[in-house]
């Protein structure tokens, strides 16, 4: 698996040079995000103002210099990189997080609609540094400047889930910012949950956040006006496409949301009565038939304490 060192010692403008030899890859991935807004184009009418109030000076810096190698817009990369918040019910998704009595592994499937598998091919590991060591790591796509998927080693990992709840969007950060945000500025497991909590966000989302103690998981639910944390007293904690906390009335769902609850309860039922102590095991109940999906595209193990990844393109 690929893996790229990101520096954030250099100006943002600069930090993601290598992508030039990747041009084929980035515009290939932007292109497959930006086709399925097609009958949505009117995102692109207010991007420039929520670009104004919400992105960071930083963070546009960096789309940016991705533009400039890229075939696509300024604001074309800025919304493909809002992929989740807007289309999330493309999204599956199963992850949880075990104790196995001395280390926290943190696991999960993601499961996203794609055009030849080309999410599955391009994934790259990208190692976030300062001064040369590794502040945090991502599990992502060249092209996008978020966080779906990530970990700050001996400190805490996150990843995210789709659902959908009745509340309406709010105008707010992109979700993929926060966590990035939350991966480079929280130094505990503590202040991570704190920020996750209550950090304004534009849309629903399900957050498993782990550390590197046995009482260190939960699953925080958002809506863009409501928080729930749910806890578990067991070793594991597990997190499908629904809420479990938040109430959340009928809303109509699709084939991530059907296929939720029978997801959540199988994994349930395998770390209930199995010993899932490694990685090996913890990929074993990912790939299990009544778990992974068919559009499951990444598998992947964070071992909490040491910083170790474990990354399976499907």
């Amino acid at each position: 698996m690929k893996t790229h060192s990101i520096n954030l010692d250099l100006p943002p403008s600069e930090r993601w040079s290598f992508l030039s030899k990747y041009k084929k890859e980035v515009n290939e991935l932007i292109q497959c995000y930006l086709n399925d807004f097609t009958g949505s184009e009117f995102i692109f009418e207010g991007v420039e103002l929520y670009k104004e109030q919400f992105v960071s000076e930083s963070y546009i810096q960096e789309i940016q210099s991705i533009a400039a190698i890229s075939d696509f817009s300024v604001n074309e990369i800025l919304v493909a990189n809002l992929y989740y918040d807007v289309l999330k019910l493309y999204f599956g998704c199963t992850a949880f997080a075990t104790w196995n009595g001395n280390q926290m592994l943190h696991a999960r499937n993601l499961d996203w609609h794609t055009d030849q598998n080309i999410l599955s091919t391009h994934s790259m590991i990208f190692d976030y540094q300062k001064d040369g060591k590794t502040v945090f790591k991502t599990i992502g796509w060249p092209g996008f400047v978020g966080a779906l998927s990530g970990i700050k080693p001996q400190k805490f990992a996150i990843t995210l889930n789709a659902v959908l709840s009745e509340d309406q969007a709010a105008l707010a950060l992109p979700i993929s910012f926060v966590l990035r945000d939350v991966l480079e500025t929280c130094e505990s497991f503590e202040e991570a949950k704190i920020k996750l909590e209550n950090t304004p966000i534009i849309c629903d989302c399900l957050l498993l956040l782990s550390g590197t103690k046995p009482n260190e998981k939960v699953v925080i639910e958002r809506t863009p006006k409501r928080t729930a944390t749910r806890m578990s007293e067991e070793d594991f904690i597990v997190v499908t496409n629904d809420y479990k906390q938040l109430q959340n009335g009928q809303v109509t769902g699709n084939i991530l949301q059907a296929t939720s609850c029978g997801r959540f309860d199988t994994a349930t039922k395998l770390l209930r009565e199995n010993e899932v102590q490694q990685e090996q095991q913890c990929l074993e109940v990912l790939q299990h038939q009544n778990v992974m999906m068919g559009i499951t595209v990444q598998q992947m193990v964070f071992t909490v304490n040491t910083g170790e990844i474990k990354l399976i393109c499907t």
